[in-house]
């Protein structure tokens, strides 16, 4: 019995010397207690990682999404279906499909995203970042001339346009790729087309891990999938800051001043470019931009199907209006 109350004695006195000695290093030291997790606080590790596989020690992150949509969103996303809706039962589109971005957080919403359309002229983006892509490479890529002897008799008739190369010229890489995005010019594509590498090409649907077109016949993709190549130049880690900069300032002077950029305040910087494929009955427009607003920009893609172009670019306009409006609204 005296053995027990002995140890008892120990262990309390024990217990007295520590407590005195840690208040009196409190005091002297400013420790801090320890951190306590609350029982409430989660982490979220349902994140998507696109990553570079090409190395043997690293595999750059070049694009990351959250699985869950964003729930401050929800109230863009009820206006934009309503919206969607009413063109559908008024019959102004047959299909629309929608993809939002908040591009410094990565809070995103889709709508109709498994919707597969022909991007048309949008698809110009891709040769883009191929021939940017070559250049990291091969600098003196974007200076290789190009003899340009005639039109092209095979190119899809565009609806939209406001530029013509002069036939029997000679242009440079980097004057056709101005011309292919500012203009959204045919000729200028094909010519890049005929002069790109196609490692390069292939490749880039690896890393993005989208579909990429077929050896022949339509091309089709999703709005999700097609988003892909605008956050990748905003991200700038699948070329260069440099590049990725420089193929933004390209899509900055779009001279299309329809769709998007009707919707947003004239002063507000947009990088964007759209797509308009009529065969037969059916019609599809397309754009896609970044809205740089408030040093908190926005990626904003649209695309429709229907009967008339007219009425599709308008509805591209509306979705960017109340885009705009609300996402300023979030801001304040």
């Amino acid at each position: 019995m005296k053995k027990k109350i002995s140890i008892n004695v120990l262990l309390l006195s024990c217990l007295m010397v520590f407590t005195i000695t840690y208040f009196i290093l409190k005091s002297k030291y400013k420790i801090s207690p320890p951190i306590q997790i609350s029982e409430t606080q989660t982490y979220n590790y349902n994140m998507l990682q696109t990553r570079l596989k090409e190395y043997k020690f690293i595999q750059p992150l070049i694009l990351a999404d959250s699985y869950n949509e964003s729930s401050s969103l929800v109230s863009l996303r009820a206006s934009i279906e309503s919206f969607i809706n009413k063109k559908k039962e008024n019959q102004e589109a047959d299909e629309i499909s929608v993809y939002f971005r908040r591009l410094n957080d990565g809070a995103w919403i889709s709508i109709n995203p498994n919707k597969a359309y022909n991007p048309a002229s949008m698809s110009k983006l891709i040769e883009l970042i191929v021939y940017l892509k070559e250049a990291e490479e091969n600098p003196a890529i974007l200076n290789k001339k190009i003899f340009f002897p005639r039109h092209f008799s095979q190119v899809i008739q565009q609806n939209i346009k406001d530029f013509e190369l002069k036939e029997k010229a000679t242009y440079t890489v980097n004057d056709l790729l101005l011309y292919m995005i500012k203009y959204s010019d045919n000729d200028a594509t094909i010519l890049l087309n005929l002069n790109m590498n196609m490692r390069i090409y292939k490749q880039l649907f690896i890393d993005l891990n989208i579909p990429a077109p077929p050896e022949s016949g339509e091309y089709f993709t999703s709005a999700v999938d097609f988003s892909k190549l605008f956050r990748v130049l905003y991200n700038g880690a699948y070329l260069s800051p440099e590049y990725s900069e420089y193929g933004l300032s390209l899509l900055s002077l779009s001279t299309f001043k329809n769709g998007l950029r009707k919707g947003v305040d004239s002063s507000v910087v947009m990088a964007n470019k759209f797509g308009e494929r009529i065969d037969g009955n059916k019609t599809q427009f397309h754009e896609f931009g970044i809205v740089y607003v408030e040093n908190d920009p926005y990626l904003l893609g649209v695309m429709t199907m229907g009967t008339s172009l007219t009425q599709l670019t308008q509805v591209v306009t509306e979705i960017s209006k109340i885009t705009y409006s609300e996402y300023s609204n979030l801001l304040k």
